[in-house]
């Protein structure tokens, strides 16, 4: 009789559908939970990537404006520094690193005619960015403007990452065959 009852019982138990729906979630949760972290994680990045090419471009573009007759100051740089680090905003900048150079062709073969640094940038030297460049026969200009950025996560206590990334971009001087700086005193500027 008792071995009759247990085995109601075990049928009832089993066709009992009560709770099904909260051990269902309690199986997917961790699945949804890594695929929403991981999708905010990848954007989150994506965004820091977007934001870092603009921030390049923008100083180029900058720099790429100077007047006929401006010699670019330190103040000068200071400015398109600010100017990159508001594109860059919401994200931290307390790790962005801008590099700049103009480099001139004179008789074909690139001069690097000044470069300067920020928040300890690696300096451009003709070496790193020579595949850019190419050869041109003029005496011509390109502005050089090189970011480098360490996107560090927001959720950093469950991804313990940092992601290091970087831009280059090449800019012409619009008004100016060359753009003259106090690090060069004019003097490699054609």
């Amino acid at each position: 009789m008792k071995t009759w009852r247990a085995a109601l019982i075990w049928r009832s138990f089993c066709r009992d559908a009560n709770g099904t729906a909260a051990v269902e979630f309690a199986f997917l949760l961790p699945i949804l939970l890594t695929l929403f972290l991981g999708c905010f994680e990848a954007s989150n990045l994506l965004l820091a990537e977007i934001k870092l090419v603009d921030a390049t471009e923008t100083a180029a573009d900058l720099i790429g404006q100077t007047k006929a007759g401006n010699v670019l100051q330190t103040a000068d740089f200071t400015n398109f520094d600010e100017a990159a680090i508001q594109v860059m905003t919401p994200l931290p900048t307390a790790g962005l690193q801008l590099a700049y150079a103009s480099v001139t062709y004179n008789s074909g073969a690139p001069v690097l005619d000044w470069h300067y640094e920020v928040n300890g940038a690696a300096p451009i030297s003709l070496q790193s960015v020579a595949s850019g460049l190419g050869t041109n026969g003029s005496t011509d200009s390109v502005l050089v403007v090189r970011t480098t950025y360490t996107y560090t996560s927001p959720i950093s206590y469950v991804l313990n990452a940092t992601y290091p990334l970087s831009s280059i971009a090449y800019g012409r001087p619009r008004y100016v065959v060359c753009v003259p700086s106090f690090l060069d005193n004019n003097s490699k500027c054609p």
